[in-house]
Order: structure tokens, then C-alpha cells, then sequence
């Protein structure tokens, strides 16, 4: 509808009203009776007179009408600021928007103080839960070091005649390791989703917690292999890295959040072979790329693996897989302006590429 059709349906019955009285005056002077003269004089005066009337109400609308498209184009809190009405009718409608807006705003308010309380109550169970694990990390390796005493204790007290109960007491003791080790594995698997959960929740947050630095590549990669050492020896995967000289500017704890979900990927899906992490660099750009010689990703999963909760067909083999570490790792990256990209084939390996730009950082150590 064109601004004129709705400035005439606006003011229809005023219209109305005024080609009636000027029909009336027209009538009036036609039953007199006045000469022709008189009659064309007066309808060219009620014409002008009518003709002005409306051009300046025309005029006033159109100015109104702008006046709300510059508010249309401010931020959402500055638009409740409608311009003064003239009449009942437009002041109940800025009333009405004011009376909307604030409870918009008392709204927002309660939705923050309600992630903030969130935020908080994941950040102490995060923090409780850590003790717990902590002490189970120690007790296992205590048991660890007691049950390996105690075996060589009564192998001592057996002596060498005895070749049965040697030979049992060495499978005893290698099965109670890789029961030690499985209930590591998990309590790592735990620490990793506890991690997660909090970091999950910080992303989401408003706050800006980002701490912008320059990082040395070689020594955040080096942490993040540490980390997953045990794990990669218990399933005897090889992990090749050079080394590098380059640094980039970004938030350490984060980015190295991101490597880690990236690394754990790899580790979970790589039954047999190796894991390589590389560094790549092309104009402005430098790129960490994690290679692992896994079961792949199908061609189709590709487009959708940082969607929030979707895991794919390797999602469906393994029941564990959450479908949220690489959604977390690309809203990271994205809030720290970094890039991340897969590539992959099944049966063959994938490749995840996490890019940082070098337009303002061109430095080696």
C-alpha cells in the first residue's frame, strides 16, 4: 500500500467531512438562487481552501512518517523515544511502547542475572568437582605403586621354583595395570568434560573474558600434546611434531582449550596410526593443522560438525561423542577473530586447519 492510499485511509471520515461541507456550501448558494458566477467562484475558493488544507496535512504526515523511519534505524533501546503525539490516541500508543519496552528491559535484566547465577554455579561445582578428581588421581596412583609392592614382594617370597605361581602372580598384577589405566583414562575423560561444561558456559556468557597476548606456537602445542601423553601411549598412537619458531597474538588459555578438543578428536578416532601437527603459512595467514590418520568424516557430516549437538555417523558409532567440542571451538575462534576449517575423507584421516592472521604479528623468537 503507497504512503498516499494510507494517508487517505488515515483521514478518510475528515475527507468525508469536508467535500460534504463543501458540497453543502455549493448547494446552499445553487438554492438561493446565486448566478453561475458566484457558484464558480466559490467552488475555485473551496477547492483552494480544501486543496491546502489537505497539502498540509499531507506535508505534517510525511514528516511524522520519516521522523519513525530515523527511529526504525536506531538501536532497539533508543526507539521507544517516539516523537510527541498530537492527539489521545497516539499518546496511549507511546505509552503503550514505553510500558513494552520496560518490561523488554526488566526482562533482559532478569535473563542476565539468571546466566550470571548459572555462570557462577557451574564455575563453583567445576571448581568442587576438581577436588574429588584430584583425589582419585592420587589414590590410583597410590594403589598402583602398593599393588606393584606387593607383587614383588611375594614374587620375592615364592622364589624362582616356583614357576606357576610367578607366572600367575605376573598376569595378576599386568591385568590390576590396565585396570589402573582404564580408571585413569576415565577420570581423564571426566576432568576433560568438566573442563568443557565450564568453558561452554563462558562462551555463551557476556563477558569478555579475553586476555590478548603474544603466544609462542611451539610452546602451547608442546602443553597440549603433555597433556594427552599418557592417553596416546595407553593406545600406542604415534605423535609426530617438529617444533616451530613462530608466535601469534591471542588468548593462550583459549586457544589452547580449542587444540585440546581438536587433539581429543583425533586421539578418539584414530584406532591405528598416527597423529601429526604441522604448521602451515601463506600470506598473512599462519595455520596450525592437527592430521589424524582416524576413521574420517563422511563427505555429507562435513558442513555440519560445528553445529551445536551434532555428532554425525561417527556421533551414532561412538555413544560418547557429545557434539559439542567442535561447536565450542568455533565460537571461540570466532570471538578471538581466528579461523578453523576440516578436511577429510573416510578411511583415510582428517585434517583440521586453525588459522590465525599475521597482518599485524611477523615475529620469531
Amino acid at each position: 500500500m503507497s504512503c498516499l492510499n494510507k494517508f487517505v485511509k488515515r483521514n478518510f471520515l475528515w475527507i468525508l467531512l469536508a467535500l460534504l461541507l463543501a458540497g453543502s456550501h455549493l448547494l446552499y448558494l445553487y438554492l438561493l438562487p446565486a448566478s453561475v458566477e458566484d457558484i464558480g467562484y466559490a467552488a475555485l475558493l473551496d477547492a483552494c481552501l480544501l486543496g491546502l488544507f489537505f497539502f498540509l496535512a499531507w506535508m505534517e504526515y510525511i514528516r511524522r512518517v520519516k521522523k519513525f523511519q530515523k527511529l526504525l534505524a536506531l538501536p532497539i533501546p533508543d526507539q521507544i523515544k517516539v516523537p510527541e503525539p498530537v492527539d489521545d490516541i497516539e499518546q496511549l500508543y507511546g505509552q503503550i511502547l514505553e510500558n513494552v519496552a520496560i518490561q523488554q528491559r526488566l526482562l533482559e535484566d532478569q535473563t542476565q542475572l539468571q546466566q550470571t547465577e548459572m555462570y557462577d554455579y557451574y564455575a563453583r561445582w567445576v571448581h568442587q568437582i576438581k577436588t574429588p578428581i584430584a583425589a582419585l588421581q592420587l589414590l590410583l596412583e597410590t594403589q598402583k605403586k602398593d599393588v606393584a609392592k606387593d607383587a614383588e614382594t611375594i614374587l620375592e617370597k615364592a622364589g624362582k621354583e616356583n614357576a606357576v605361581l610367578e607366572n600367575l602372580l605376573e598376569q595378576q598384577y599386568t591385568q590390576n595395570m590396565e585396570q589402573f589405566s582404564d580408571m585413569e583414562e576415565e577420570l581423564f575423560c571426566i576432568e576433560q568434560y568438566v573442563g568443557m561444561a565450564l568453558q561452554y558456559q563462558r562462551v555463551k556468557s557476556e563477558s569478555k573474558d579475553y586476555v590478548f597476548t603474544q603466544v609462542s606456537v611451539d610452546k602451547m602445542v608442546r602443553t597440549v600434546i603433555r597433556k594427552f601423553a599418557k592417553l596416546m601411549i595407553r593406545k600406542k598412537i604415534p605423535m609426530q611434531y617438529e617444533g616451530c619458531r613462530q608466535q601469534v597474538i591471542t588468548d593462550e588459555k583459549w586457544c589452547a582449550f580449542v587444540l585440546e578438543q581438536v587433539l581429543s578428536n583425533a586421539i578418539k578416532y584414530t584406532k591405528h596410526g598416527t597423529i601429526r601437527i604441522r604448521i602451515e603459512q601463506e600470506p598473512n595467514w599462519l595455520y596450525i593443522v592437527i592430521e589424524d590418520q582416524g576413521i574420517g568424516i563422511r563427505k555429507e557430516d562435513i558442513p555440519r560438525v560445528f553445529e551445536k549437538g551434532y555428532s554425525g555417523y561417527n556421533g551414532h558409532e561412538d555413544k560418547r561423542s557429545t557434539g559439542i567440542g567442535l561447536y565450542l571451538s568455533r565460537q571461540i575462534l570466532e570471538k578471538l577473530g581466528h579461523t578453523i576449517r576440516i578436511e577429510s575423507e573416510v578411511g583415510k584421516g582428517t585434517a583440521v586447519w586453525i588459522g590465525f592472521s599475521m597482518k599485524q604479528i611477523n615475529v620469531q623468537d
